[in-house]
């Protein structure tokens, strides 16, 4: 493999910030990051990447894998969901194979809450926990249909219907309680903060506000929404209709729009900044949450995700030109 590090500074009227490119190859669409640990995938040729969060790879994992979805590291060990062979496969970090745990047909999404590692299943419409320490599958929750979002939260786990239109979400623990929230279709995202949830549909850009799992307001955003993040005073949503954020109040009132350069699928929030991802033609946009400037910084072709790393940093992983690009948003003054 063939890794290739270099150094750039991105400069605007206010800040100038560090950009580290590492080029890794094409190919690789999903990263995670974890326990200090990044993870990447490649679907085909086979691949998970193993790296620290300086950028240092640590393994290429094929060996085992025909078609890898997702994969997170946890103390030491690499959860792999393997589409088709119905199995989460275990993996030192160093790339040696400790085990393939089986679950349902065509698992695809992995998370890891605590000690407890979650894989979604597509064939069965399932979700399986699985125990860290042990390797061994703990729980099945079975759903009335397949979807990729999930959300765990204490030891409730609610899951998402994303194609379904007579049910929202449902929530299972100890008891199990269906929700239908109407009018909103494709819901993809969904938040806990001070007692109360927020769930937003992609397809109607519509955001609910709930307590209890009943709708307490909404409003009607720009359609295509994927992403929200909520910060102390704003919930702030993406759009992949129009090129703007949309920066919401808690009491349901749309505050603002800041205009944005491209349409945008992804959001954080990092040292008080709000950084925006666009897929193509592959930029991050950094806002600035007082005075709303917004600065580019321009990377890879296809930029499909990006992750925080450090209390300063993030990760974007650009698919078609193979790069990983590290920005450190303190910035300094040029």
């Amino acid at each position: 493999m063939r890794v290739v590090l270099s150094i750039l500074l991105i400069s605007s009227t206010i800040f100038a910030y560090g950009v580290t490119t590492t080029y890794l190859g094409s190919g690789y669409s999903r990263i995670s990051f974890n326990d200090g640990m990044i993870c990447l995938v490649r679907l085909q040729p086979a691949s998970v990447l193993v790296l620290t969060e300086s950028g240092k790879i640590v393994s290429e994992i094929s060996i085992g894998l025909s078609y890898p979805v997702s994969a997170v590291h946890k103390a030491g060990v690499v959860f792999v969901s393997d589409y088709y062979k119905a199995s989460v496969m275990v993996y030192t970090i160093f790339g040696r194979l400790l085990k393939r745990i089986t679950v349902g047909p065509y698992p695809t999404t992995i998370k890891i809450v605590g000690t407890k590692v979650y894989v979604s299943c597509s064939g069965d419409s399932s979700v399986y926990r699985i125990d860290s320490l042990s390797q061994e599958v703990e729980a099945k929750f079975s759903f009335k249909s397949a979807s990729l979002y999930f959300e765990v939260f204490g030891d409730q786990l609610l899951y998402l219907y994303y194609f379904d239109t007579d049910k929202t979400y449902e929530r299972t623990g100890q008891s199990s309680k269906t929700v239908r929230i109407n009018n909103l279709k494709n819901p993809v995202k969904y938040v806990e903060k001070d007692g109360r949830g927020y769930l937003l549909g992609y397809t109607d850009g519509i955001m609910v506000c709930l307590k209890d799992d009943r709708e307490i307001w909404r409003v009607n955003l720009s359609d295509f929404a994927r992403d929200m993040v909520l910060t102390e005073k704003y919930i702030v949503v993406t759009s992949l209709l129009d090129s703007v954020a949309t920066f919401v109040s808690y009491d349901g009132s749309v505050v603002k729009k800041v205009q944005l350069p491209n349409v945008t699928h992804r959001v954080l929030c990092v040292d008080k900044k709000l950084v925006f991802l666009n897929h193509s033609p592959g930029e991050v946009y950094i806002v600035d949450q007082v005075s709303d400037s917004v600065q580019t910084v321009e990377v890879g072709s296809y930029a499909v995700e990006m992750v925080q790393t450090s209390e300063y940093q993030i990760a974007v992983l650009c698919s078609d030109s193979g790069e990983l690009y590290w920005i450190d948003l303190r910035g300094t003054s040029p």
